[in-house]
């Protein structure tokens, strides 16, 4: 099972803007040394020890996760605006002539997880086949009425592909490809869903748009649910103090009760996902550092075999 993110933002596109570029290139030229820039292997070298955030960009798109089977089967999670890249690349496979198939699961339709969906260029090519899979009993109802009319310019029905709707309930385990799918309900306003995506004995676990918190009395079914699980990729779109005094009830997670729950539930991979809009690169980096702060102190003895990681666009895994 491979794992690639198109969009990892939360809530609302947010594109890198020139000013940042500049803040950017600012930062990198005061930092470099003039033996930093003798040749282009030295130049290479010290780009390579500058923080992500310096260097490139987590990106600005909404949620859209690709996964790839072992027999290179296509299931996407969710179209937010990254779903527009992810259609462009499946052109230069077989859904440029009608011979794609896909499946998608939609864990909720917030505008952040559906608006790349009119935009996803296979969709428009007879022939093609898509798969919509949700919790949420008129999902088809929620995606039609995003192109009405008044919304965009294209109905739903003209876009040619062939689409399916399959309904499934919370808890229920069911098969796509030889993909073993479970779901579990999170704290988010309208209800979203955590898909469990099991191949062979590799564990996927996406559970975003969710909020936690250490008070929860429901915590434990949520660590059996998470449990062992190769890549768990969690909402973290708030600080912890923003989760717990500023935005209460308004469904999103921090990067510390991330860490708790993976920890608890003996998690391989965590992947730190659904960047809040208005954090730059340099606060995403931030985020993550205290993150890895955060889980060498609760976990001193380091006793568990949890990574850390955090999403940006183009990042892959390989289970």
């Amino acid at each position: 099972m491979k794992i690639r993110f198109w969009g990892v933002r939360g809530s609302i596109p947010s594109p890198i803007k020139g000013h940042m570029i500049k803040s950017k290139i600012k930062k990198v030229l005061s930092l470099a040394k003039p033996s930093d820039i003798l040749d282009e292997k030295s130049i290479e070298n010290f780009i390579n020890s500058l923080p992500f955030s310096m260097v490139s960009t987590y990106g600005g798109n909404t949620t859209c996760i690709e996964v790839r089977t072992s027999k290179n089967e296509i299931l996407i999670i969710d179209g937010g605006t990254g779903m527009r890249e992810l259609g462009q690349s499946l052109m230069n496979e077989g859904f440029r002539h009608g011979k794609g198939i896909a499946h998608i699961l939609m864990t909720h339709s917030h505008w952040d997880h559906i608006q790349g969906i009119p935009f996803f260029e296979p969709l428009y090519v007879k022939g093609n086949i898509f798969h919509f899979h949700g919790i949420h009993p008129d999902i088809e109802e929620r995606l039609r009425y995003q192109n009405h009319f008044e919304h965009f310019p294209v109905s739903f029905d003209q876009m040619q592909a062939t689409k399916y709707f399959h309904i499934h309930k919370e808890g229920e385990v069911f098969q796509i490809y030889d993909l073993k799918i479970n779901s579990k309900a999170l704290r988010h306003p309208g209800i979203s869903y955590a898909y469990k995506i099991q191949e062979n004995d590799k564990i996927f676990v996406f559970s975003s748009d969710a909020e936690f918190r250490f008070d929860n009395k429901d915590l434990d079914s949520y660590i059996e649910f998470f449990s062992d699980a190769d890549v768990l990729v969690f909402d973290t779109q708030y600080t912890l103090d923003e989760q717990l005094l500023m935005k209460i009830d308004w469904g999103h997670s921090s990067a510390n009760i991330a860490t708790d729950l993976a920890l608890k539930a003996n998690v391989k991979n965590l992947i730190l996902f659904h960047h809040d809009p208005s954090y730059n690169d340099e606060m995403i980096d931030q985020v993550y550092q205290k993150a890895i702060k955060y889980k060498d102190i609760v976990d001193y003895d380091n006793s568990h075999s949890l990574q850390i990681f955090i999403a940006y666009e183009s990042f892959e895994l390989d289970l």
